[in-house]
């Protein structure tokens, strides 16, 4: 069998990832009842759109602040190389 190091680490954290998603859904059923469940599929398609489009509009500015840290890293780097 493949030795899965990365794999194993990661899905010790399922547990936390799972209480996060429940924690959401609870919220959710507190402020919405049932209605999501009631949503057409066309909208709830919406829904999920507006949320990858949201996830991609924040990791594009996580990506932006990642590359300055890594030119910042580089300036470092080059001020103590031998």
């Amino acid at each position: 069998m493949t030795k899965t190091p990365l794999s194993d680490r990661a899905l010790r954290s399922w547990p936390e990832f799972s209480a996060h998603v429940s924690s959401r859904l609870e919220a959710g059923r507190g402020s919405y009842g049932d209605a999501s469940f009631r949503k057409s599929l066309d909208a709830l398609a919406g829904e999920v759109e507006e949320e990858l489009l949201d996830v991609a509009g924040w990791s594009f500015i996580l990506w932006t602040r990642v590359r300055g840290l890594r030119e910042r890293l580089r300036e470092l780097d080059a001020k103590v190389a031998p």
